[in-house]
């Protein structure tokens, strides 16, 4: 496929002249007049209705035409597109864990928006070691995910925020030690398998706390109604005990060393460029 012969007929179709096209394309017309015939041949019907004079287009010439104008937009698209200098084009797919997704994602999408304007983000959310899984197998360019003792060694990790994690207290526990609350309510985990959950009980044997009975939940927002309801406490990052709590809801936090998070950018080893993961933890206010 010449796409020269293409951009010809097209501009045959709008000025509706031979010579007034080979003038536009800056050809003589006999070598105009050998590019369409050269086109019809190698596209096996007639393009041209020569019984009339000038040459008109037949109906499926029109088409043709048409047609060859969507050619021309989308190979011109493409190479606006190789030769752009942004780091960051095409599509990515990027995961992010659901706990982070409601602080994290609506700021990242509106930073692409105005420095990346030429890149398309298919999101997705998910636990950590799924997300983590995923950019490992190429199903996932990168994911925000919260660094664990599972983190993988093919992948990564570029830390974006860190966040204390404080312990959440209904209002018949306030004042109490954590001791106190061990024995007096259940204690509400996030689900053990994510990277909160793996933080939280590693946290809790390291400290030798032993609930007297452990509800497990999977969402923030159920395990702090949970709390607000004075059903039990909980310990989960700070920030979203602050989005989720009534004012009743006391917080303190791990005593002596702080329990904290890093949620981070994982990348393959492979995979992206070093500028294309700088350019992404840019849009995170990492950099």
């Amino acid at each position: 496929m010449n796409l020269q012969f293409y951009k010809t007929l097209i501009a045959i179709a709008e000025l509706e002249s031979f010579s007034d096209a080979a003038k536009h394309r800056n050809m003589t017309l006999s070598s105009l007049s050998m590019q369409m015939k050269t086109l019809e041949r190698d596209l096996g019907v007639q393009i041209f209705d020569r019984s009339v004079r000038p040459p008109s287009l037949t109906p499926l010439g029109r088409d043709i035409a048409e047609r060859s104008r969507r050619i021309v937009a989308e190979q011109d698209g493409l190479l606006a597109l190789t030769r752009t200098d942004a780091v960051l084009q095409g599509e990515y797919r990027i995961g992010f864990i659901a706990t982070a997704s409601v602080r994290l994602l609506p700021g990242f999408l509106s930073q692409a928006a105005k420095n990346a304007s030429e890149t398309q983000f298919r999101v997705e959310t998910g636990l950590s070691d799924a997300l983590q899984n995923k950019v490992a197998k190429r199903q996932l360019e990168a994911a925000v995910v919260t660094r664990s003792d599972a983190d993988l060694p093919n992948l990564t990790y570029t830390n974006i925020r860190i966040e204390e994690l404080v312990y959440a207290l209904p209002a018949g526990l306030n004042g109490q030690t954590l001791d106190a609350c061990f024995k007096q309510k259940p204690f509400i985990l996030f689900t053990p398998n994510s990277g909160i959950g793996r933080l939280v009980s590693n946290d809790l044997v390291r400290r030798r706390y032993r609930p007297t009975t452990t509800m497990i939940l999977d969402s923030v927002e159920a395990i702090m109604e949970c709390v607000n309801m004075g059903i039990g406490f909980t310990a989960l990052p700070q920030p979203d005990v602050e989005r989720y709590k009534r004012k009743t809801v006391g917080i303190i936090p791990a005593k002596g060393r702080k329990l904290e998070r890093e949620i981070a950018l994982v990348t393959a080893h492979e995979g992206l460029g070093n500028k294309q993961v700088d350019a992404l933890a840019e849009l995170f206010g990492v950099g």
